[in-house]
């Protein structure tokens, strides 16, 4: 079944199973292919928890959605922060030119007026006034220089309003311009907000709905089976020699100060009684709520990535087929290749690709087989 059919498929069944009652839940969009989901209700579980539909595919892609809409936020949020920025300055200059050119009229209106009350007088009032025709005409030259300062400041006067009109132009672009992003932005809220809603759903009835839960343990057992081939095709790091086994109850948690919530064994589910098998164990953060991931030895990474039911994940190898995996990382500080030191970071605890709250999930495999970790922590 195609990635695209099976993420709209699974976001339809777990809103129409378990979006109701789950607090602040919203309505998924139809697909985009325009068919009806498969489902209509909670009679059709059992027809879609068939082994074809994967629940931590499902998981993963609501989790690469979520990193996406986050990016597409922040991204939208930088643009109405430097549009706010050009928008109050195209307020400023639209209010600089309005002042300016409220000044410039004034100043218009009183010169028409002088000028107005100039074209009244008569030549020989003129004449008359200044006394001899030397003044007279040192008058009539003053009137032409008068005259031609008002054209020119007629001119002025229309580049003023000019001025006012394109920055009035600006400031309305610039403010239908940030409606279009606050548009935006209330979209890519209100997708993160659905895709959060949709995850919780199907996390909600991976809890409570028996059928979900064994789905997801057997999705959960396939994830184990390709990460075992994943190790098994590691090629051998020979080009050291490390004596991680003798240290064995000596090793830090890789969290420090951490608490081991699960450890490595058979997990009975208390309400159902149903068994899963647990590989490894859950750590999460101590009373100091460091969520620094070190890693526990001296190794080689030689993978470091996303993992379908792991999340984030690193594994590192300490030759001699001993390799430890760390898991649901919410970052990754290293790469493939790396060598790294004892106790040296390698990520930051989160919940990526996980069926749970924050944890970091922490394999121990010796030859290529995973053994129970907490005997080999102080």
């Amino acid at each position: 079944m195609a990635k695209g059919a099976l993420h709209r498929w699974l976001t339809a069944l777990a809103l129409s199973v378990a979006l109701v009652g789950v607090p602040g839940a919203v309505s998924a969009e139809p697909p985009d292919d325009g068919k009806e989901p498969p489902v209509e209700g909670v009679s059709e579980i059992t027809k879609l928890l068939g082994e074809e539909y994967d629940l931590l595919e499902a998981l993963d892609q609501l989790d690469a959605d979520r990193k996406r809409q986050e990016k597409a936020l922040a991204e939208a949020e930088a643009r109405r922060v430097a549009m706010v920025a050009r928008r109050n300055k195209a307020e400023f200059e639209h209010n600089e030119a309005k002042v300016k050119l409220e000044t410039e009229r004034e100043r218009i209106r009183r010169r028409i007026r002088v000028y107005i009350d100039l074209k009244k007088v008569k030549d020989w009032q003129l004449l008359a006034s200044a006394g001899d025709y030397a003044s007279y005409l040192r008058m009539r030259h003053v009137y032409r220089e008068l005259a031609k300062d008002d054209e020119q400041r007629i001119k002025d006067y229309h580049k003023v309003v000019d001025d006012y009109r394109v920055a009035r132009e600006n400031l309305d672009a610039e403010l239908a311009e940030l409606q279009r992003i606050e548009a935006a932005l209330n979209e890519a809220r209100r997708k993160l907000e659905r895709d959060k809603a949709v995850k919780q759903a199907l996390l909600e009835s991976v809890r409570t709905d028996k059928e979900f839960y064994a789905k997801a343990g057997r999705d959960l057992d396939k994830a184990a089976e390709a990460l075992e081939k994943q190790v098994q095709n590691f090629e051998e790091w020979t080009g050291k020699r490390l004596w991680f086994r003798d240290l064995r109850g000596q090793y830090s948690l890789p969290v420090p100060a951490g608490v081991i919530t699960r450890g490595f064994g058979k997990v009975v589910h208390p309400r159902w009684g149903t068994v899963t098998m647990h590989r490894g164990m859950d750590v999460v953060p101590g009373r100091k709520g460091e969520k620094q991931v070190r890693v526990i030895y001296w190794g080689k990474v030689v993978y470091a990535g996303w993992l379908k039911g792991y999340g984030n994940t690193i594994i590192v190898d300490h030759t001699q087929g001993d390799y430890t995996m760390y898991a649901h990382l919410e970052r990754i500080d290293v790469k493939v290749g790396d060598m790294l030191e004892s106790r040296q970071q390698v990520g930051i605890l989160g919940k990526s690709g996980a069926l749970g709250d924050a944890r970091l999930y922490f394999e121990l495999r010796l030859g290529g087989k995973p053994v129970d970790p907490v005997p080999w922590f102080r």
